[in-house]
C-alpha cells in the first residue's frame, strides 16, 4: 500500500469530519474538535498546527495532526503528533503501522531529532500501536496523559531522568519485564513530577503507571497515625490516656498509652509481618496478637518507657485498641477521615484487595511467579502496621498536608501535627521520624537536604520511600515492586538525592 499525507482543506474537509472511531476507543478526541483546536491555534501562531488526512492508495482511512514549531526554544515543545486515529471501518488492516512511519518520516524530512505524542495511560491499544512504532515512555505525565518520544535522529534510546537524576539506572530498571519503579514529587517551585518506569508485574508487559497501586509497608504506620490523631483532635481519644482496660487481654500489667505504643516505647517484641499468601484465610486482630499466624504472641520483653524498639506487634495492639474505642475499623476510618478530605482515591487498607482494583495493582517482586499468578501480593491482616495500599501521587498529597498542619494547621491541628513529628526517643515520634541535624549524625541528616518527616516501608515484594519538608511544600514519594536489599539502599539513596534536587 501507499501512504499519504494530505492537508486538510475544503475538499477533504467533510469527509475527515465523518470518519470516527470504535465506541470502546473513547481516548480519541473526534475530528471536529481537533480541527478546531487547530484553527483557534493557527490563529494564534499561523503554521504551527498542520492537520492531515491519511489517505492508503488514493482512499480516505485516517486523520493525524502535527505540532510543528522548529523556533521553540524548549526543544521538547517543537514537534508533537497531536492526534492520530484510523476510521473504525478502516482498523485492522495494518494502516496505523504505516501510516505512523509516513509521519516519522514527515518529521525526519523536515529536520526534526526527536517526536513527543501523549495518550491515557490506560489506552492499551494504542500503547501497543506506538510502541511498535518505536516510542517509548519519558516517565512524564502531563494533564494526565503519558508522554511518549520517539528519536529520530542517532540511537533510539530515552535518556530517562528526572531532576538530572537517571532513575532507571539508579533502580536498575530493564526494559518492561523486569521490576518497575513509580516516583512523585512536589518541588520547591509548586510544580508536580511524575515519573514511571518498568513493569509492575515482574516477567510480565505490564508498564507502570501514575495510578497503580503498590503496596506501601511501614508507611501504613503513620497513616494509622494519622487518621488516630484525628479522633484525637475531636477529643474521642487521649494519647496519654492508660488503654490496658480496652485490650486487658494482652496487657497483663499497665500502664499503656497510645503515645508509648506509637513511639515504639512500650517495650513489645514482634518486629514486622512477613505477610500471607492473598488467599489465606482472615485472619483478626486477636488471632494475629495471641501467636494464631505467623509471629508469635505478644509480649511485653522490654520495660515500659525505658527504650525505643521497633515492633509492629505494638502497632497492631494499638490498632484493636483504637478499633475498640471508635467502634470502627481502620479501613473505614481511613476513608472517612484521610481519604475524604483530601480527595484520595487510590489508597485504602484494602486487606484483602479488592477485586475491582486488581487491573492496575502491581505485583510484589516474584510472588506471582513463586505462588499464585492471578494474586502476585501477600495479605497482611496487620493493617495498621502493614496493610496500606497506595500510589506515590496520592503519598506525596498527604505529605504535603501532614507539612501544612505543622506549620499552620490543617488536617490536623497544629500541635497535634507537631507532636506527631517530635521525637519522643530518638528521632521518633508517633509513627514518624524527624530527620534534622539534631536528631541524626549530621552526614546521614545531610543526605535528606532539610528538616523533615520521613519514613520507609518494606513488604514482601514491595519498597516505599516518603520524605516531606516540614518548612516548605515539597514531597518526594517512591514505590517499587522489589525488596531485596540492594534495591532498599538505591532508592534510599535516589530518593534522597530528588528531594534534596527539588529543593534547589
Amino acid at each position: 500500500m501507499q501512504i499519504k499525507l494530505k492537508p486538510v482543506n475544503e475538499e477533504n474537509r467533510e469527509a475527515v469530519l465523518a470518519l470516527s472511531v470504535r465506541e470502546d476507543q473513547p481516548f480519541v478526541a473526534s475530528n471536529k474538535t481537533s480541527l478546531r483546536q487547530a484553527d483557534e491555534a493557527n490563529a494564534e501562531q499561523p503554521g504551527v498546527a498542520r492537520p492531515f488526512a491519511i489517505y492508503a492508495d488514493e482512499k480516505l482511512v485516517g486523520f493525524c495532526m502535527f505540532a510543528f514549531d522548529p523556533e521553540e526554544e524548549d526543544e521538547d515543545d517543537r514537534y508533537w503528533l497531536w492526534r492520530f486515529m484510523i476510521d473504525k471501518n478502516e482498523q485492522g488492516k495494518g494502516f496505523g503501522q504505516a501510516a505512523l512511519q509516513e509521519i516519522i518520516r514527515y518529521f525526519k524530512t523536515n529536520g526534526a531529532d526527536r517526536l513527543f505524542l501523549s495518550t491515557e495511560p490506560e489506552n492499551e491499544r494504542g500503547l501497543h500501536v506506538y510502541h511498535k512504532a518505536g516510542f517509548r515512555e519519558t516517565g512524564i505525565i502531563d494533564d494526565d496523559e503519558a508522554v511518549l518520544m520517539r528519536m529520530l535522529k542517532g540511537p533510539r534510546k530515552i535518556e530517562k531522568n528526572l531532576f538530572g537524576v537517571n532513575v532507571d539506572k539508579s533502580m536498575h530498571i530493564k526494559g518492561k519485564k523486569g521490576y518497575g519503579v513509580s516516583i512523585a514529587l512536589q518541588d520547591a517551585d509548586g510544580d508536580f513530577h511524575c515519573y514511571c518506569s518498568g513493569s509492575g508485574r515482574h516477567g510480565q508487559d505490564f508498564l507502570v503507571n501514575p495510578d497503580m497501586l503498590f503496596q506501601a509497608g511501614s508507611v501504613s504506620k503513620p497513616m494509622f497515625a494519622l487518621t488516630l490523631l484525628r479522633y484525637v483532635d475531636k477529643g474521642i481519644i487521649n494519647l496519654d490516656a492508660d488503654i490496658s482496660g480496652v485490650v486487658p487481654e494482652f496487657v497483663k500489667k499497665g500502664p499503656v498509652t497510645f503515645a508509648a505504643l506509637l513511639s515504639h516505647t512500650a517495650g513489645y517484641n514482634v518486629h514486622g509481618f512477613p505477610g500471607y499468601r492473598a488467599n489465606h484465610e482472615p485472619l483478626s486482630l486477636e488471632d494475629v496478637l495471641n501467636g494464631k499466624g505467623n509471629t508469635p504472641k505478644l509480649r511485653r520483653i522490654k520495660p515500659y518507657g525505658k527504650q525505643y524498639m521497633y515492633s509492629g506487634g505494638g502497632i497492631t495492639l494499638a490498632q484493636l485498641a483504637f478499633e475498640r474505642i471508635t467502634g470502627t475499623t481502620l479501613r473505614e476510618a481511613f476513608q472517612k477521615e484521610v481519604a475524604e478530605p483530601l480527595e484520595l482515591k487510590r489508597t485504602g487498607y484494602f486487606q484483602p484487595l479488592d477485586e475491582e482494583l486488581l487491573a492496575n495493582a502491581a505485583f510484589g517482586g516474584r510472588l506471582a511467579e513463586k505462588e499464585d499468578s492471578a494474586h502476585g501480593y501477600h495479605y497482611y491482616p496487620e493493617h495498621a502496621a502493614a496493610g496500606l495500599w497506595s500510589t506515590p501521587t496520592e503519598l506525596v498529597k498527604i505529605g504535603l498536608a501532614l507539612s501544612k498542619s505543622c506549620r499552620e494547621g490543617g488536617l490536623l491541628k497544629k500541635e497535634t501535627a507537631r507532636r506527631m513529628l517530635t521525637p519522643v526517643m530518638g528521632n521518633y515520634g508517633l509513627c514518624m521520624m524527624r530527620v534534622n541535624a539534631d536528631t541524626l549524625d549530621a552526614e546521614t541528616a545531610a543526605k535528606f537536604g532539610g528538616d523533615v518527616g520521613y519514613h520507609d516501608g518494606a513488604n514482601e515484594g514491595f519498597l516505599t520511600e516518603w520524605i516531606f519538608s516540614l518548612k516548605e511544600e515539597i514531597c518526594v514519594a517512591s514505590m517499587i515492586n522489589r525488596s531485596d536489599s540492594a534495591a532498599g539502599e538505591a532508592q534510599f539513596e535516589l530518593a534522597c538525592k530528588l528531594f534534596r534536587n527539588a529543593k534547589k
